[in-house]
């Protein structure tokens, strides 16, 4: 009978401590990013050198995510969910990060 033919998996992976650690770097970096596009926005772009303090401070924080992610993702025996995502958001937050720095350094030419 198809009712009694279950299969299960029993398995010695567990979550990752580190992936974990990864994604909650990526997290606060992500959500800063958005924060002070916000908060820019809001001030129409007035706003003090410690905001940029806080960008490159939460450039860091994605720069902790990736390598925390990496070292993560060559555990053994982890399940590799929370690495991967924590590798992917910190990767995104350094792009953006740097791309924020970037224009920010250059400028943007609307002619």
């Amino acid at each position: 009978m198809a009712i009694f033919d279950k299969k299960y998996r029993f398995t010695s992976s567990r979550h990752s401590k580190r992936g974990l650690m990864a994604l909650i770097f990526g997290m606060i970096s992500f959500i800063s990013f958005i924060l002070a596009n916000v908060i820019s926005i809001r001030t129409k772009g007035g706003l003090t050198d410690r905001m940029g303090g806080v960008g490159l401070f939460a450039l860091l924080f994605a720069f902790a995510g990736l390598i925390s992610g990496l070292s993560a993702l060559q555990e053994p025996d982890v399940f590799r969910i929370l690495p991967r995502t924590a590798f992917a958001i910190s990767l995104v937050s350094v792009i953006l990060w740097f791309a924020l720095i970037y224009i920010g350094i250059v400028g943007i030419s609307y002619e």
